[in-house]
């Protein structure tokens, strides 16, 4: 089977813009919280997903964008 989503991309809630990958994700306990902003009106927004096994998690939150 071949996965329509490999990169958790997401739609843009504001534009719909659509195939979004996500800026970075947090990964708990079979669950990804992933943060986007939209490629065409820069829209930010988070989405949270089942993880998928296989699927390419986006990297953790660097420490300086915590702040």
């Amino acid at each position: 089977m071949t996965d329509l989503n490999p990169f958790y991309c997401d739609g843009c809630p504001r534009c719909l813009h659509r195939d979004n990958p996500p800026t970075n994700g947090i990964a708990v306990r079979g669950s990804l919280t992933a943060a986007y902003r939209c490629g065409a009106c820069r829209h930010i927004w988070t989405c949270t997903w089942a993880i998928v096994p296989g699927r390419v998690l986006p990297p953790p939150p660097a420490i300086e964008e915590a702040a």
